[in-house]
């Protein structure tokens, strides 16, 4: 799970998930060790031949911040109409149609010297793909799953880091785990300079098309991404004209992309409305959708309780103490169809225990 400092340990930091407008509080403990079995690396490529060709990234996507691999982690439930089908191999097949309309995330990034500059050389080499198999089940990773996922090392095919090299190597990594009860746990790790949260949705909306065997892949062949970008530098343009960007992407350009200062930064990234929870490969919507750990920014995200009432899912990395002042001074402003959130009456069913938990109001 998430390794402590020592420092964070002598403040006995521990990691909640406050999932404001929910009534009801629990605690769910979740595995801290997964025995996985993986399979060689391989390199997946387009299905057909793709242009070759030069994209030059724009001085807002191409700044030294976002040179590095965002991850994310979808968990899928088995499903008994599916019995027979492989989904690492369903997912394979699908990512090498995929990557003949997305053919650029199949390339490698070059840099254009001295000023660094990064540039997509579109080769259709192809992204990593591994396959793996846990001898564990849907429920054992517990009924409250939030970043930072059980045992994430295990389920991404990549070691999380917030800063890594990117040029000359594979813009996407993604592992498929299989797991004992029929389901698996989609795992990706893609470079933030080619894609952000709405593009990697856009992607894998793509890629939940091509495996579930949608005739055609509809969605592209309406809107290929010629069109896409046609519409996109349209709405640039528009934006451009009425003085919405100017100001940033002027600023990058003419300082030659200043460094994000990161001291005394909190980043906030709200992904409630992204879509993630959508995203279906043919095994029916994940159990949980979106960002496998908490680096460098704390994300909000859907949610939904035990009687599917929606709520937002926020993070929380406090010392115990201040988590346990929070959580009352939110209890004090919170209702929830006309009833306040209290307490519970009997202490020794804090949800503020020892170890690893999920704290749920």
């Amino acid at each position: 799970m998430h390794r402590q400092t020592n420092s964070l340990r002598q403040l006995q930091i521990k990691y909640y998930h406050l999932k404001f407008l929910f009534p009801k509080m629990s605690v769910a403990r979740t595995l801290t060790t997964l025995s996985i079995r993986r399979g060689e690396r391989e390199l997946v490529a387009p299905a057909r031949p793709t242009p070759y060709e030069f994209k030059v990234l724009s001085d807002i996507d191409d700044q030294e911040v976002l040179r590095f691999y965002r991850s994310g982690a979808f968990f899928y439930r088995g499903d008994a109409s599916k019995s027979g089908i492989d989904p690492a191999k369903a997912i394979k097949s699908a990512i090498s149609e995929a990557l003949v309309h997305y053919y650029p995330l199949a390339g490698r990034f070059r840099e254009l010297q001295p000023t660094r500059k990064l540039v997509v050389e579109c080769t259709g080499e192809g992204v990593v793909f591994v396959e793996a198999d846990a001898d564990v089940r849907m429920e054992d990773f517990g009924n409250s799953l939030a970043p930072p996922v059980p045992c994430y090392d295990e389920l991404l095919p990549e070691q999380e880091s917030a800063t890594a090299v990117v040029v000359d190597r594979p813009l996407l990594f993604v592992q498929v785990t299989r797991l004992r009860c029929g389901g698996f746990v989609f795992g990706f790790q893609i470079c933030h300079c080619i894609a952000d949260g709405p593009g990697i949705v856009q992607f894998l909306t793509a890629l939940t098309e091509f495996t579930r065997g949608v005739p055609g892949a509809p969605t592209l062949c309406r809107r290929p991404l010629g069109e896409a970008l046609r519409l996109l530098l349209e709405a640039k343009a528009r934006a451009e004209q009425e003085g919405y960007v100017q100001s940033a992407a002027g600023f990058n350009a003419a300082h030659r992309r200043p460094a994000f200062p990161k001291a005394r930064t909190y980043l906030i990234s709200d992904m409630t409305q992204g879509g993630m929870m959508a995203v279906d490969f043919g095994w029916g919507t994940p159990v949980y959708g979106g960002p496998a750990t908490i680096i460098l920014a704390t994300f909000h995200l859907e949610g939904r309780n035990e009687a599917g009432e929606v709520g937002v899912n926020v993070p929380t990395r406090l010392p115990v103490l201040a988590l346990e002042r929070l959580k009352v001074e939110v209890s004090k402003g919170l209702t929830v169809s006309g009833r306040t959130v209290t307490e519970p009456a009997d202490k020794s069913k804090s949800a503020l225990v020892p170890g690893h938990a999920l704290a749920k109001l």
